[in-house]
């Protein structure tokens, strides 16, 4: 599907859509227009990006929504609890990876203000289009969100949900399930229930939209009706609105999208440097000599390029080596979400309450230039009855989604108020790398 050529001094935006990449004329006072609506799932593979200001949303399942209550009301205050939030919950990346990291306010009241910050996933290969975009954001924030409901719509072929605030997103993710049915709509309300334990969010919504772009085909009665019952609450669909890119895009900016920018203004000054330093030389050598060749000018200027490329060569190398160490810690299967999400789901039938969880994901680098990893899982929770504790511990060490961890799980106790209660660790199996 594709619109009218866009107008002059419109910019671009490229967006997943549901089932590939999409183009969009966006700017220019009027309402953005779908350009082109592609199968593409590498944003690489996209072609006809017309050559104006391009700006690119990255999809919901690249970038972690960490939604956080804070009782500073003060803008010049947000940053700092933003950053700190992060930091507690492990997901800072290091600094050479890019400008991972952003945030940004979604409501103040009267003595709170909710913040949204986000940690975008290092992008890997296929995931930058072939020319670089003038700025980045999340596809979630180019869409009005109701306040009356989540929002589920599809993306890249695989369904994300939203939650809004005022209009603006106070959280979304990506879903495991691949259709809309009950086990997608049971994965949606544990979700809400963590924000509600986190206190973000009060009450909890009943509603479920779900977004259609034109020309998709929508989920069946049935299938509505089994994403109702794992929800709980009701669920209708509706047509995904205009996309409208953000007028203050994010901070976000990955390593290779920064370097290239670096890079194009050394080589910039460079050309100059180099313009300059080979007239006032050509000067030179004709005030000296006149009976220089031209067989020299070529031999030294053959032997600088020989130079330059002996340099760009060494920078590449020491640049995919610095890539690869970073391997242990972009591996998302070990991000606290997911492992959070894979804890619960060995939570047998008849409740499992989790009253602390701590996840832990870091790379320690040692004066000898050895690299530990430190991976670990701690849970403390209760459960009414020892038959559940003791099945729940059945149920982690069984887990094919935790099958890299080694678990220490002591006997449950009492409390005192009639519950059995449980504290189990786990560490990671292997966590060294030379």
């Amino acid at each position: 599907m594709s619109s009218k050529k866009g107008k002059k001094n419109s910019a671009v935006l490229l967006i997943p859509g549901p089932m590939g990449w999409d183009i969009w004329d966006a700017g220019g006072g009027e309402a953005a227009r779908l350009r082109v609506r592609t199968d593409e799932l590498r944003a690489l593979d996209v072609d006809g990006l017309p050559s104006r200001d391009l700006h690119m949303a990255f999809p919901v399942r690249e970038v972690s929504a960490l939604p956080l209550k804070s009782p500073a009301t003060e803008d010049g205050l947000f940053e700092d609890m933003a950053e700190m939030h992060v930091e507690r919950m492990g997901m800072r990346p290091r600094a050479d990876m890019g400008n991972l990291t952003d945030f940004f306010p979604v409501a103040v009241r009267a003595e709170e203000s909710l913040l949204l910050p986000v940690v975008l996933s290092p992008p890997p290969e296929g995931t930058l289009p072939r020319r670089s975009p003038q700025s980045f954001d999340v596809s979630a924030r180019c869409f009005p969100m109701p306040s009356d409901g989540v929002v589920l719509w599809r993306e890249l072929g695989r369904w994300v949900f939203g939650l809004g605030v005022d209009g603006k997103p106070l959280y979304f993710q990506a879903l495991a399930a691949p259709i809309i049915s009950e086990a997608a709509g049971r994965e949606i309300a544990m979700s809400l229930t963590q924000l509600q334990i986190q206190g973000v969010i009060e009450p909890r919504p009943k509603h479920c939209f779900v977004w259609l772009a034109e020309e998709e085909i929508g989920p069946s009665n049935e299938q509505l009706k089994e994403l109702e019952a794992g929800f709980g609450g009701t669920a209708t669909a509706a047509l995904k609105p205009t996309p409208e890119y953000p007028s203050k895009p994010s901070r976000l900016l990955p390593a290779d999208t920064r370097a290239e920018r670096v890079s194009k203004r050394k080589k910039q000054q460079l050309v100059l440097g180099v313009a300059a330093m080979v007239l006032l030389y050509l000067g030179l050598v004709g005030w000296l000599s006149w009976r220089l060749i031209d067989k020299s000018k070529e031999v030294r200027l053959a032997e600088a390029e020989a130079n330059g490329l002996k340099d760009g060569a060494v920078g590449i190398l020491e640049h995919s080596r610095k890539w690869a160490e970073l391997d242990p810690i972009t591996d998302t299967d070990h991000w606290p979400v997911e492992l959070l999400f894979r804890c619960s789901e060995a939570i047998p039938a008849g409740g499992v309450r989790f009253k602390r969880a701590e996840f832990n994901n870091q790379l320690e680098i040692k004066e000898s230039g050895s690299a530990t990893l430190i991976r670990s899982i701690s849970i403390q929770g209760e459960a009414g009855a020892l038959e559940q504790v003791n099945q729940f511990d059945l149920n982690l060490k069984r887990s094919d989604l935790l099958t890299s961890y080694e678990w220490n799980t002591p006997a449950a106790t009492p409390t005192k108020t009639g519950a059995w209660g449980f504290y189990y660790s786990a560490t990671f199996s292997a966590g060294t790398t030379n």
